[in-house]
């Protein structure tokens, strides 16, 4: 491997939150043995600020100190911008602010004099107005900021970054932030809504439209059944916004059982709505597109996707419901009002419209009964090196059993395979905390990984007299993601993570995504994310 490709995973480990094994990776390379290459030296110190970030308030600044002083070496090899307005601003976060005021000057000396800096117009600008913040000039940091926008205003995960860098500068010096929040990127909307409705009613289009122009949407994440969903995403298109479509099966199915009994006018608008979607997620397509398990499952995913992506933009997500009546209860899973009471536990706001239905009376939007068969399950795999032939397994064993009783719910099942843990949870939320758990309690002692998928399953009993087993997909694929798992990692499916971020955010981890893996049986690939607990505060 090629010494900028082993750089390219280190730095692709720390963005996925897997700084431990990214310092691994660099320690194996050898790399934290050079001192005259600026692109280890600023790698080095990237995974310093991310060990800081990730640490207890009082041991942060000395890893500001150690990320600071790695790109003040890279830059007196280079004297570049970037190494240098790092430095700046980690020795800031370190308290030495005489020292970020020196080194920010010498950004803007660099950035008036040298015709050879490689960074875009929008970095240039926004390293200017960050060095101009670091020197108490917030009227020239505004201006510099909005002209980095304007140079690339659809740039927004770079526009992300620099806002979350300013957040930490101000919050630095103790300066009130609430000026970027005219600056920051559109905000997400999650959408709902029932089916039974009007094909053309205006004047719900119009509050629809109103809405999305109040709250400056730029994403949009729902399904397209006939009514609400379909409307909404018109609207979406209409005002310029992506449309990221999730749906619980196939869209040639999708579009048979939840779109074509209402009338080949709702048919026409769905084909042509799918068709200008940035995006087209389908959770399963293995099962009955109905069931209720799956529709919650797509409402889940469609709800944390858009979390996800506001997360990703430092924005803010919204949810947008139209409902036939004032709310009420929780509904049917993978219902509108279900989806509005599972967002109304997220403690996000929301806008609700009310419309009343057209034709039947009621929740008519054909959910059928459970299938107690059917489960949503969160399966997480959790395996070590040689676990069939390690002498320490008792110990092992013995150490995950205490953590899983440890747990504030516990799981539906548990199974030693001869290879791994299998356990099983109701929701991500407390998979996820397993898993972390489990990585931290053997933290030292063994080089654990963790792999977790949530999606529909069969539930069976064991034929053996063992705890109930689920099959399929489901209980399959976290075996395959272990395998692309590293140690002291948490990967999981783009399925769960989502799920998990639909929930409260102080009971979510962070997720990065990682890299897509194949799923041969299927003829696709699955995007893999991992887990990390969030930085103390």
């Amino acid at each position: 491997m090629s010494k900028r490709a082993t750089l390219l995973s280190i730095i692709g480990y720390a963005r996925a939150g897997a700084v431990d094994y990214a310092w691994q990776l660099l320690r194996e390379g050898r790399f934290d043995q050079i001192r005259d290459d600026p692109a280890v030296l600023c790698i080095v110190g990237r995974l310093l600020k991310d060990r800081a970030l990730g640490t207890v308030r009082e041991a942060r600044q000395t890893l500001y100190v150690e990320a600071a002083d790695a790109y003040m070496r890279a830059a007196e090899i280079n004297a570049a911008t970037y190494p240098l307005i790092n430095a700046a601003t980690l020795s800031l976060l370190a308290g030495h602010e005489e020292q970020a005021r020196d080194l920010a000057a010498r950004v803007l000396d660099i950035g008036r004099h040298s015709v050879n800096e490689a960074e875009t117009p929008y970095y240039q600008a926004a390293t200017a107005a960050e060095a101009y913040l670091l020197l108490g000039d917030a009227v020239k940091a505004k201006a510099s900021l909005k002209e980095a926008i304007a140079r690339a205003p659809l740039a927004y995960e770079d526009h992300a970054s620099t806002l979350r860098q300013f957040r930490l500068i101000l919050d630095a010096l103790g300066q009130e932030r609430s000026w970027l929040e005219t600056l920051r990127p559109p905000r997400c909307l999650h959408f709902a809504g029932h089916m039974q409705l009007a094909g053309d009613d205006e004047d719900l289009r119009k509050n629809v439209r109103k809405l999305i122009e109040e709250e400056n949407i730029g994403f949009g994440f729902g399904a397209l059944a006939a009514g609400a969903d379909i409307l909404i995403a018109e609207v979406l298109l209409e005002v310029g916004a992506e449309l990221h479509v999730v749906l619980p099966t196939a869209p040639e199915l999708f579009r048979e059982v939840s779109v074509v009994p209402s009338g080949v006018e709702w048919v026409t608008r769905f084909d042509c709505v799918l068709v200008q979607a940035t995006s087209v997620f389908v959770v399963d397509g293995d099962n009955p597109p109905l069931l209720p398990q799956i529709l919650q499952l797509a409402t889940e995913v469609a709800m944390g996707k858009a979390v996800m992506q506001a997360a990703s933009l430092s924005t803010e997500a919204v949810q947008l419901v139209v409902l036939d009546r004032s709310p009420a209860d929780d509904g049917v899973p993978g219902s509108s009002q279900w989806a509005h009471a599972t967002w109304t536990a997220s403690s996000r706001r929301q806008r609700v419209l009310i419309r009343p239905r057209v034709g039947d009376e009621g929740d008519a939007d054909g959910y059928p009964v459970l299938d107690s068969t059917q489960c949503l399950v969160a399966v997480l795999r959790i395996a070590w090196p040689d676990a069939d032939r390690d002498v320490r397994f008792a110990a092992i064993a013995e150490q995950l059993t205490h953590m899983l009783a440890f747990l504030r719910s516990p799981p539906v099942a548990v199974r030693w395979t001869g290879e791994a843990l299998v356990v099983e949870f109701d929701t991500p939320a407390l998979a996820a905390q397993a898993a972390l758990l489990a990585v931290a309690t053997l933290k030292g002692a063994v080089d654990i990984a963790a792999a977790g998928h949530y999606g529909v399953a069969e539930r069976m009993n064991d034929p053996f007299g063992g705890p109930p087993l689920v099959a399929g997909r489901t209980a399959a694929l976290p075996r395959h993601i272990l395998s692309s798992t590293p140690p002291g990692a948490v990967y999981v499916t783009e399925e769960f993570a989502a799920a998990l971020n639909a929930g409260p955010e102080n009971d979510c981890p962070l997720a990065e995504y990682v890299g897509d893996m194949p799923e041969a049986e299927a003829g696709r690939s699955v995007r893999l994310f991992a887990l990390s607990a969030r930085p103390a505060t």
